[in-house]
């Protein structure tokens, strides 16, 4: 589908044509934001309102405070050394 760029006020506009709007489940009001990729192209990109995606990010402390006192994890055997590795 090919569409134009509108100038209103000091933006610059894309219309999102009905059917591709319906496609992408975009309503009005919806947020998205653009993203450039550095090659003279842009996507534009549907904001996740998902409640996993709004959740505060835990700090270490947080994390840690999760762990059992006096749990181990479990131990991997990575193999024998090769090259020039430290253990």
């Amino acid at each position: 589908m090919t569409t134009q760029i509108v100038r209103v006020g000091n933006s610059l506009t894309v219309e999102i044509p009905e059917e591709l709007a319906a496609q992408a489940k975009l309503a009005p009001g919806e947020p998205v934001e653009w993203v450039a990729n550095g090659s003279g192209s842009i996507a534009l990109v549907k904001q996740s309102n998902s409640p996993a995606k709004m959740r505060k990010r835990k700090t270490l402390e947080e994390l840690l405070d999760g762990i059992p006192e006096g749990a181990e994890m479990e131990k991997i055997d990575w193999g024998p050394v090769r090259g020039a590795e430290v253990w």
